[in-house]
């Protein structure tokens, strides 16, 4: 098998346990692709893992009060017995142990499932090691960060007003244009997100500011000055996750004196089109219907745990809260239910965030 380092193997088991950064994402899909070492690392993962998603759970729900203990206590014990601290090679040990048993034994239910919840318990202690940060102090880390570049664009969009009579960036755009074709080059504008990127052409924030860091598919721009001023948009979606409110002729706004919110992480509701180039390469909108579901969820930026939000006061606050205002969903247009992807609210008050 090809040698795997450390660093290569603690990314494989945040991939795993879906709490690798975007960054740490593409590492784990690109050694997948081309490490056989990962692949085969990454297959025994899952063979040890995978048996817990088939236990019948509502017939068979009673585990042995000793299990749990038995299995901590013998890691303990195997641990404090050596000198050395539980390195990888014995996790790779133990992986390739317990697939061999799992595919050889048939043994009681009783017993299988102490094998099987003993290798899992053992796993998630051992990766405890290897990652130092569990999924919930990361998730919070994403939050921070992703409050960090929704703070620095806040500023930004404050100085950019001082500078243009009180006004949000906006260019001219339609009333009833596409606000959802994120890096079309046309000369009229289908895209919402071209209204920030003048931030970035004119040097108000970073392009980086614009990717949060919980965003799986987020990419942060590699170009320099001179390249970035010759783009009238962000180069795809993946380049910018938040939304923004949305801005047209008809609806070019003031920059609020009440505290209004004016970003926040990606609109979940239209992840299904943006998440990939597909509608933009046909130049088409799939109509989405607002169902029970989607008027509910949060965005997929933070794994639809809540949203940070920009307000015009320059406060970001992470919510699960949706409505503000008069009842104001700020992921939808008030009252309208099928989208096409043209839409635009019929008042100021009614706040759209998109795409």
């Amino acid at each position: 098998m090809d040698t795997l380092t450390k660093e290569q193997r603690d990314i494989l088991l945040d991939y795993y346990f879906e709490c690798a950064n975007q960054n740490e994402s593409e590492i784990a899909r690109g050694l997948l692709e081309n490490h056989q070492g990962a692949v085969e690392f990454f297959s025994r993962l899952y063979d040890s893992l995978s048996p817990l998603e088939h236990l019948n759970t509502e017939n068979d729900t009673n585990c042995p009060d000793h299990l749990v203990e038995k299995t901590l206590a013998g890691i303990y014990s195997q641990s404090q017995s050596s000198d050395e601290p539980v390195s990888v090679n014995r996790l790779e040990k133990l992986l390739a142990e317990e697939s061999q048993k799992v595919a050889t034994k048939r043994s009681s239910f009783w017993k299988g499932l102490a094998e099987t919840v003993g290798v899992a318990a053992a796993i998630l202690i051992m990766s405890g090691i290897f990652v130092p940060v569990s999924r919930n102090m990361r998730a919070h880390a994403w939050q921070t960060a992703c409050q960090a570049n929704l703070s620095k664009i806040s500023r930004g969009l404050t100085q950019y007003a001082g500078d243009n009579q009180g006004f949000l960036p906006a260019v001219a755009t339609k009333a009833g244009s596409p606000w959802w074709r994120v890096g079309s080059e046309g000369q009229e504008s289908q895209s919402n997100t071209r209204h920030l990127w003048l931030l970035v052409r004119n040097g108000y924030a970073e392009p980086e500011a614009f990717t949060c860091q919980g965003c799986a598919r987020g990419k942060t721009i590699k170009l320099d000055r001179g390249q970035l001023v010759k783009l009238p948009d962000f180069p795809n979606r993946r380049y910018i996750s938040y939304s923004f409110k949305l801005i047209s002729d008809s609806n070019r706004a003031a920059y609020p004196k009440s505290a209004t919110p004016l970003m926040s992480d990606a609109n979940p509701i239209f992840e299904s089109c943006l998440k990939t180039q597909t509608c933009l390469s046909k130049g088409e909108f799939e109509p989405i219907r607002v169902c029970e579901k989607l008027a509910r969820i949060n965005s997929y930026n933070h794994r639809t745990k809540g949203q940070n939000i920009m307000f015009s006061d320059g406060a970001v606050r992470f919510t699960t809260q949706r409505i503000f205002g008069q009842n104001d969903d700020i992921f939808t247009v008030r009252d309208l239910n099928i989208y096409r992807g043209n839409e635009k609210p019929n008042t100021e008050a009614d706040i759209f965030l998109v795409p």
